[in-house]
C-alpha cells in the first residue's frame, strides 16, 4: 500500500501523476487549508480517467464535514481519497499504519499517547476468515467491510437477517448533534457522511431510499437554541441550516407548524434493504436461525458452536444489538449495556400525507409516503426486554405524531382511517451504553485487567504501562442505540482497519472513546465488580 499525502489541496493532473508510480491500493492525504469544500477540477485536456475521477469526487464530496477526517473510498478503484481538516493536519499520521510520502512539504504531527488498555493489538497477517455474530447492521457493515478486502465471512444470525432494531420500515439517516465538538458530535457527522456515500456506492435499490432531506423542528426552547447554535456554524452550511417556518413548508410540501434545522441531504431508507444489501457479497455466508451456544479457541482459530453445527475462523466478532447481555462470551455480557425497546407503527398515506416530500423529525418523527404508507414513532422504554407490540404504545406514537403535527395526524387517523384496532409496525430492541456511545473494539479479558490494573482502584490516575490482556482475536461491534445507521458503518471500517492493519478512519480520541475497555477501567476505578 502506498499513503501519499499534501498540505495543501492538489490538482486533479497531480493525483493522476501518481497512478503511475505507485502500486494499489493507494491512499490520497489531502489537508485542507480552510473550512471550505475544495473543487477539484478537470485539467483542460483531461482524459477518461481524470474526468471519472472528478466525477467520483463530486458526487462523493456533499457531505464533507470539518470535525473529522472523511473518507471518499474508491473514487477511482483501489483508490481512496482522505479530506483532512485543518484541525486534525498534525494527526493526520495517527491514522495511516506506515509512513506518509509527502508530496509537498511535510507538517508537523503532533505525539500521541494512548493508555495501554487503549492500544491496538499489532497485526503481522490478514486474517483468511472471520465469523461474525448477528445480521442487524452492525454485522452487516462489519461483514461487507472485511469481505471488500477478500476475508471470507461467516455470519450467524440467531433468528432471520435485519430481524430486531434493524428491522423498521423506514428509518431516518441524519445526525442530532451538539453544537460542541464532543466525541458524538465527531462520530455522528464521520458517520452520517460515511454512510451516505455508502448508500450512492452500494448496487442498492434506488426505490429503498430517498426524500427530500430531514427537518428537524424547533418543538421546545432547548431544541431551539440548540438548532440555532448549530445554524450559526457556517463552515456546515451544506450540511445543515436553520429554515424559517415559511421555509420549512416549503421544504416539506405541507405546512409544519415550526421552524427548525435542515438536513438537505438526509433522507429515510428501509434498513432491512439497506442490510440484505451489505451482506450480498460473494465472500460472505448467512446462516439464520443459528444462534451461537458457545465458542472455543484452540491457540489458532476458533470454532463456533450453534444449533447448526460448528463453525471455524480466526477471529470471532460479536455484533449482536441488544442481545449482547446474553452472548454466550463472558467478557462480552458483563459489560454494562442498556437495552431500550422501541415501537414504531405505520399507516396508510392520506390524501394530505401524499404531499409530505421529506421526513420531519422532533420528540417523534414521520417519514414520506414510500408504496403508499407513512413509518412513525417511535417510542422509548428503558431497561425492557419485552418484544411484543402493544396497542397502547401505538396510541402513545399516535399522540407524540400529533403533537408533531396535528393537522397531519388527523388526516391519517381521523374520519375511521387507519383503525388502531387493525394498526401494525414494528417493535425491537436496542443496545445501548451508559455514556451512549457505541463499544467497539477488540475485546479485554476482564478478569486478567483487573489483576493488571488494580492500582488503578486507588488512583485512578496511576501511570501503568502494562499491555493489556486482551482475548484472542475478539472483536465487538454494538450499542448503536438509536443512531445505528449513521455510526455502525463508519465503526465497521474502523473495526475492519484494526483487524487488517488499514488506515484507521477515526481519530485517536475516538477510537479511546468507544474502546469496550473504557467500561472495565472505569468498573476498576469505581470498586464495581463486573464479572
Amino acid at each position: 500500500m502506498n499513503y501519499l499525502a499534501w498540505n495543501s489541496i492538489p490538482t486533479l493532473a497531480e493525483l493522476m501523476r501518481t497512478l503511475d508510480s505507485h502500486a494499489k491500493p493507494l491512499y490520497w492525504a489531502v489537508c485542507l487549508p480552510a473550512r471550505e469544500i475544495p473543487v477539484f477540477r478537470p485539467s483542460e485536456n483531461a482524459g477518461a480517467l481524470e474526468q471519472m475521477l472528478a466525477e467520483a469526487i463530486e458526487r462523493k464530496i456533499g457531505c464533507l464535514q470539518f470535525n473529522a477526517v472523511n473518507v471518499l473510498a474508491n473514487v477511482l478503484p483501489d483508490v481512496h481519497l482522505w479530506l483532512v481538516p485543518s484541525e486534525h493536519a498534525a494527526d493526520i499520521q495517527t491514522h495511516f499504519p506506515q509512513a506518509l510520502q509527502w508530496q509537498t512539504a511535510p507538517i508537523m504531527q503532533r505525539e500521541t499517547a494512548l493508555k495501554p488498555w487503549f492500544s491496538p493489538i499489532e497485526r503481522k497477517s490478514k486474517p483468511a476468515c472471520a465469523i461474525v455474530i448477528g445480521a442487524g447492521i452492525a454485522g452487516a457493515a462489519t461483514a461487507r467491510e472485511l469481505a471488500g478486502h477478500g476475508v471470507r465471512v461467516t455470519v450467524l444470525e440467531a433468528k432471520h437477517i435485519a430481524n430486531a432494531g434493524s428491522g423498521n420500515r423506514q428509518g431516518l439517516l441524519y445526525a442530532k448533534i451538539s453544537p460542541h465538538q464532543t466525541e458524538q458530535t465527531e462520530l455522528l457527522l464521520a458517520g452520517y457522511g460515511y454512510t451516505r456515500r455508502l448508500l450512492a456506492d452500494l448496487p442498492y435499490g434506488r426505490h429503498t431510499w430517498g426524500g427530500n432531506g430531514v427537518l428537524h423542528i424547533n418543538f421546545n426552547e432547548a431544541e431551539h437554541k440548540r438548532n440555532q447554535a448549530l445554524g450559526l456554524q457556517r463552515h456546515h452550511a451544506h450540511l445543515y441550516r436553520t429554515v424559517s417556518q415559511q421555509e420549512a413548508a416549503e421544504i416539506a410540501g405541507i405546512d409544519i407548524g415550526s421552524d427548525g434545522l435542515y438536513w438537505p441531504q438526509g433522507v429515510w431508507l428501509n434498513p432491512p434493504a439497506l442490510v440484505h444489501a451489505l451482506l450480498n457479497h460473494p465472500l460472505i455466508d448467512v446462516h439464520e436461525y443459528t444462534p451461537l451456544l458457545s465458542a472455543e479457541f484452540d491457540g489458532t482459530a476458533w470454532t463456533a458452536h450453534t444449533v447448526q453445527g460448528r463453525f471455524d475462523a480466526g477471529h470471532l466478532i460479536y455484533c449482536m444489538g441488544a442481545h449482547s447481555p446474553k452472548a454466550p462470551e463472558r467478557n462480552v455480557s458483563a459489560l454494562p449495556f442498556r437495552q431500550i425497546r422501541g415501537q414504531t407503527g405505520i399507516a396508510a398515506a392520506s390524501a394530505l400525507s401524499a404531499k409530505l416530500r421529506c421526513a420531519v423529525s422532533g420528540e417523534s418523527y414521520i417519514s414520506p409516503s414510500w408504496q403508499g404508507q407513512h413509518c412513525y414513532g417511535a417510542t422509548f422504554v428503558l431497561n425492557s426486554s419485552d418484544e411484543t407490540w402493544h396497542q397502547h404504545e401505538e396510541s402513545q406514537n399516535r399522540a407524540a405524531l400529533h403533537d408533531l403535527n396535528p393537522t397531519l395526524a388527523d388526516s391519517l387517523f381521523s374520519d375511521g382511517l387507519n383503525p388502531l384496532a387493525e394498526s401494525k409496525g414494528h417493535t425491537a430492541l436496542r443496545c445501548d451504553s451508559l455514556d451512549h456511545l457505541p463499544m467497539v473494539g477488540a475485546v479485554g479479558d476482564i478478569a486478567a485487567m483487573q489483576e493488571v490494573y488494580a492500582k488503578l482502584a486507588l488512583d485512578k490516575h496511576y501511570r501503568l504501562n502494562d499491555p493489556c490482556p486482551y482475548l484472542p482475536n475478539v472483536w465487538l461491534n454494538t450499542a448503536h442505540g438509536t443512531r445505528g445507521l449513521a455510526t455502525a458503518p463508519i465503526c465497521a471500517a474502523s473495526l475492519a482497519a484494526e483487524i487488517l492493519n488499514l488506515p484507521q478512519p477515526l481519530s485517536p480520541r475516538l477510537k479511546a472513546a468507544l474502546h469496550p475497555n473504557r467500561a472495565v477501567i472505569r468498573a476498576i476505578a469505581r470498586h464495581q465488580p463486573l464479572l
